[in-house]
């Protein structure tokens, strides 16, 4: 098993461990996930259901081809030009940070998970409200990333801890950059 597909399963284990089920959007998979009954499903680009199944089940992704592309954390953290898609707000606050979706992505990482997280999260989140599709495995990440923020603040994640959160912002960050399997590539620089 690869370290990919072994980080997958912990990330369906954390969204499947309440034994509830997840409608997840693939134009805005992240915050838009809602409670709802198992046993339904849908076409590429319609609303996916990950039901309280299995992990390799749960993670099958629909074989659609990636539709959109995606671009990075600094694309969307250091051009204030660039409107973030609905409803998406840079000053709208960002979990339990203290802080809003801006100034996180404004602060430095220092070698704390969380803010590595959540850079890698708010781009991914926006990439995929602006249209990029992600597979199965990718939204199950940040579905747990998201309950997990839910809790955490920053300065939790120093000195090597939360490796499961940085093992998630390294996934990210290759999903922002246009080099995770079976996801959009990075959008073309005239674009």
């Amino acid at each position: 098993m690869t370290y990919r597909q072994r980080i997958s399963r912990i990330a369906a284990r954390i969204v499947l461990a309440s034994g509830l089920t997840f409608v997840l959007s693939p134009g805005a998979f992240a915050a838009e996930a809602a409670l709802t009954q198992a046993g339904t499903s849908a076409a590429c680009g319609e609303v996916t259901t990950v039901a309280a199944v299995t992990p390799d089940a749960a993670l099958a992704d629909c074989g659609c081809p990636p539709k959109g592309c995606v671009r990075t954390q600094g694309y969307w953290g250091n051009k204030p030009g660039v409107a973030w898609p609905a409803p998406y707000d840079r000053d709208a606050p960002f979990f339990n940070s203290s802080l809003s979706w801006q100034q996180v992505m404004d602060s430095p990482v220092r070698g704390d998970a969380y803010v590595m997280l959540a850079h890698q999260y708010i781009a991914a989140v926006l990439n995929g409200r602006a249209g990029a599709s992600a597979p199965n495995s990718l939204r199950a990440i940040l579905l747990a990333a998201g309950s997990w923020f839910k809790t955490a603040t920053p300065g939790t994640c120093l000195r090597g801890a939360c490796q499961l959160q940085r093992s998630w912002a390294g996934m990210l960050d290759e999903y922002n950059n246009g080099d995770y399997p079976g996801a959009p590539p990075h959008c073309a620089e005239d674009d």
